[in-house]
This record gives structure tokens, sequence and C-alpha cells, in this order.
């Protein structure tokens, strides 16, 4: 997996923004996560010239309507909860036995964007009026492909958060929102860390069906991929 993200300092809060999960070879664009906030990952480097022509092309098919800046962009080594976001797409926690191979972008946005593996802290830290701080359009950029929601409770459960999570859900395109309740409120929106707990256990056997679904749309996505190269 590789990891590329804009990261910058503005009034003294670290952010994290358009983060990309690229793994494999290509660079179209397979599915999408919505998580709560930037954790524990840290830049290692800024991208280099090839990597700024890969990260610029996508940018330029599949975020049209945003600026880029080469300078904002950074390499980061993957977290925990980045490892699990690749084992829900492939599949792992359905069948560790049968898991995808993924070749593509998965891009990872937050609820809110400012970096800090305490979530708590991190919630404390809003009260900044930075137009930076929410991930408010992050709909407009899933280009209908597969779609993880793990909002987490800590989000659902902010009177801050809830209106900005509920929104990037309900304007979320009907495929997308297939595989869950539309009902927003009916929904676990588990986080990855939590999937990664919880997987084994009898409560999570509705959330794993819903994992199975994206494992299947997943599947077809990485098909209609290669077709498409291979035409």
């Amino acid at each position: 997996m590789r990891v590329c993200a804009q990261y910058f300092e503005r009034d003294g809060i670290e952010y994290r923004r358009d983060t990309l999960l690229q793994f494999g070879d290509s660079w179209e664009l397979i599915g999408n996560i919505v998580l709560a906030n930037p954790g524990s990952a840290a830049p290692t480097r800024r991208i280099t010239g090839d990597e700024r022509k890969l990260v610029e092309t996508f940018w330029g098919e599949y975020r049209k309507t945003q600026y880029f800046d080469p300078s904002d962009w950074f390499v980061f080594d993957a977290d925990p909860t980045m490892q699990r976001i690749e084992k829900i797409f492939n599949g792992w926690y359905i069948d560790q036995t049968d898991t995808l191979r993924l070749d593509g972008v998965i891009q990872l946005f937050n609820v809110f964007n400012i970096k800090n593996q305490d979530l708590n802290k991190a919630i404390e830290s809003i009260a900044t009026e930075s137009k930076l701080l929410f991930s408010k359009e992050a709909h407009n950029y899933f280009d209908d492909k597969p779609t993880y929601f793990g909002f987490s409770g800590k989000v659902i459960a902010d009177s801050r958060l809830l209106p900005v999570a509920k929104a990037i859900f309900d304007n979320s395109s009907e495929s997308i929102k297939s595989i869950y309740n539309g009902d927003f409120d009916k929904n676990n929106f588990y986080h990855p860390t939590l999937v990664n707990r919880a997987y084994k256990q009898s409560f999570f056997a509705e959330d794993k069906k819903l994992l199975a679904k994206l494992k299947h749309h997943v599947l077809a996505e990485l098909i209609a991929a290669k077709l498409v190269n291979i035409g």
C-alpha cells in the first residue's frame, strides 16, 4: 500500500486531507471510505516528481473542481487503521482464505480533518472556524465507487459532527447507499478499529453481511477496470 495525502499546519493545528491509499499498479479509483478524523499516520517525506505526476493525473480525473497544490502533498506510512481499511475492501473480515487483490486507489475522507490520534482531543479542537475543518463535500468525489462509511459512535454522538456525517451519507448516490439502510439512523457505521475487534462476534452478523456486499461491489469494480484497460 502506498499512502499520499495533503498535510499542512494552520494556526498551530495540523491537518491531513484527501488521503489516497494506492494498491498494486493502477491509479484508477476503486473505492472510498469516510471516517472520523486523521489518526496516527505521520508524513515521511514530500512526494517526488514521479509521484506528483501520478497524484496530479488522479486529481485531474477524479477531483476536477479542486485545485491541486503539490507543495502540500506528502508520503505517509500506513497506520493500523489504513491496514484495516485494506482488509475491509479486500474481504478479509468475511473470509481470510478468499481475499481480493486490490489494484487501484481508495480515497480516505474524514468528517473533520484535524490530525490527532486522540479523537476526544481532536473534537475539542473544533472551536476553530477554519474552512479546512470539515469534509462537507466529500460525496461529490465518490464517483459512484464502492464506499464504506465508518463514522464511529463518537461522531454520531457529537452535535457538531453528526450533521456533517449525515449530509455526506444522505447526499451520496443511491447505488452507494444500496448496501446500507436508507435511514441514516438505522446504520451502525462502525469504525475499522471496531470492525477489527468485532468481526467474529455475534452482534456483528448484520454488519458482516454489509461487508460481504461491499466486497462484491469492489470485485465488480476491479473486473470492470481490467476490462477497460484490456480494451
